[in-house]
């Protein structure tokens, strides 16, 4: 009889080639790696693993077992959702990874709700950036990731994981108080923005690349002056008349800095906010939770909207 975890163990090594690299995407030592591939090659009774130099190859039988692996894992998924659902709800720890302010404003407001609607219920939030959550939804260090759509994530129709909308969000305008575009309930990116000073978080980050992607498809380059990562630095800077920028619309609920200005932008930036879990395990009810947290976050106001001091 195989031994499932073995087989996520191996899947692992696949990914990650060395022993080395494997031990600490799924936090363990490299010892524990090598006598679990050892214990999975004594079950399976046929070599499935070559070392070449510090990697290791993985044989034709290792491959056939790969191949069924992800039906095994997802209908033990399922299985073990099913004897949860049997124990009248008491399911034990749910593991939940967001980026920062969809922990803030998706994650939190969520899990309150369903410490009244499901009391038997306990969550373990991680932060987690996208970069991060295939990785750590796939080793179950975390059960469901609500996290942005990026390169980062699985494709569509990958068999290990299931993928649920949660919400757009779009990109506002943020601007000094004192700014001459502050009276306007609403701004074009290309007519308004493109001759601003703007502060933006460096290239490569998920921030800018949207941000420049939708600045390139009106047809220009944003003039950036300050790089800055951190969105609490960055409403210093502009209520300081330093610059604009465009923000997404989670970071700026519950704003309280004074003097700053929110507006809608038409053509802005968007980013898919989505929930990642394993292809065998039912997000419910932690999925409909956290697009009922989507669906009351603010949007700019028609008439001028500030942050008052």
């Amino acid at each position: 009889m195989i031994d499932v975890r073995r087989l996520q163990l191996l899947q692992a090594l696949d990914r990650h080639r060395t022993v080395a690299a494997t031990a600490e995407a799924l936090n363990v030592t490299p010892s524990a790696v090598s006598q679990q591939l050892a214990a999975l090659t004594r079950e399976a009774g046929v070599p499935l693993i070559e070392r070449s130099g510090r990697r290791f190859l993985l044989t034709g039988a290792a491959r056939v077992l790969l191949e069924r692996a992800p039906a095994i894992f997802a209908e033990m998924e399922r299985a073990s959702s099913d004897l949860a659902e049997f124990v009248a709800g008491d399911r034990g720890v749910v593991r939940v990874g967001s980026f920062a302010t969809g922990i803030s404003d998706l994650v939190a407001p969520a899990l309150a709700r369903l410490r009244v609607s499901h009391p038997g219920w306990s969550f373990e939030v991680l932060q987690a950036e996208p970069e991060q959550c295939t990785e750590m939804v796939r080793s179950g260090r975390l059960d469901l990731a609500v996290t942005m759509s990026s390169e980062d994530l699985p494709s569509a129709g990958d068999p290990e994981f299931r993928t649920d909308p949660v919400m757009v969000e779009l990109f506002d305008a943020i601007l000094p108080y004192q700014h001459p575009l502050a009276t306007r309930t609403g701004l074009h990116l290309a007519e308004d923005l493109a001759d601003q000073d703007w502060i933006m978080s460096a290239p490569g980050s998920a921030w800018h690349s949207c941000v420049a992607a939708a600045c390139n498809r009106v047809g220009f380059q944003p003039r950036v002056v300050h790089t800055v990562d951190d969105f609490s630095a960055v409403f210093g800077m502009v209520q300081a008349g330093l610059g604009v920028t465009l923000m997404p619309r989670l970071a700026w609920t519950g704003l309280s800095t004074p003097h700053i200005v929110v507006r809608g932008v038409r053509e802005t930036a968007r980013r898919h906010v989505i929930a990642l879990s394993r292809a065998g395990t039912n997000p419910e009810p932690l999925l409909t939770a956290v697009r009922e947290a989507a669906s009351k976050v603010p949007v700019p106001s028609v008439g001028p909207f500030a942050v008052a001091g």
